[in-house]
């Protein structure tokens, strides 16, 4: 089984970590592979890929073998969207926060990408997910595409929390040390 946990990892916090390595022990003989978005996707005061693939590169040496780094997104020339890169990995799960469920009808190529597409979905942010099931009939439809992790813990902790805040409690320490060393999310 491979999963593929996309994002973009900037900077990959504590939450990044605790998720893979929930996955790495949910799922024995499951690999693991971040794939970070590129440089072209539009998100305010983006690092660039080289130092949010070397941030992931601390997370995979402390999660072991079975966790490692994907360069597809990083080798394409735009921002396609994720439908593009899933239609790539058709054999993958595809690691979601339950956030996203609330939001994929805006996701390029939906609803195929629901359709044809199989989701590991975190819990977060106190969503009801049967509640967004029920409110949407694709997804509805499709809920056998969705398996919610729902042994998962609760976490209070996001990059964009970390951006605001800088606090280091949201990062792994060798993660918080690269982040000073390369003097990164002074803004």
């Amino acid at each position: 089984m491979t999963i593929l946990y996309g994002g973009s990892f900037n900077p990959p916090t504590i939450a990044h970590y605790k998720i893979a390595s929930y996955l790495l022990d949910k799922f024995p003989d499951a690999k693991l592979e971040f794939l970070p978005a590129n440089n072209f996707y539009e998100k305010n005061n983006l690092k660039d890929y080289h130092y949010r693939w070397q941030m992931l590169e601390l997370l995979c040496a402390r999660l072991g073998k079975r966790a490692s780094i994907n360069d597809f997104e990083i080798r394409l020339n735009k921002y396609y969207g994720t439908w593009y890169t899933i239609k790539h990995f058709p054999e993958a799960y595809f690691v979601i926060g339950a956030d996203n469920l609330l939001t994929l009808h805006t996701w390029i190529n939906y609803p195929a990408v629901v359709r044809k597409t199989r989701f590991l979905v975190i819990p977060r942010d106190q969503i009801d997910i049967e509640a967004v099931f029920q409110e949407n009939s694709i997804l509805r439809e499709n809920r056998s595409n969705f398996t919610i992790l729902a042994d998962f813990p609760k976490i209070d902790a996001s990059s964009s929390n970390y951006r605001r805040t800088k606090d280091e409690k949201y990062l792994l320490p060798e993660v918080a040390e690269f982040i000073r060393k390369n003097k990164l999310y002074k803004e």
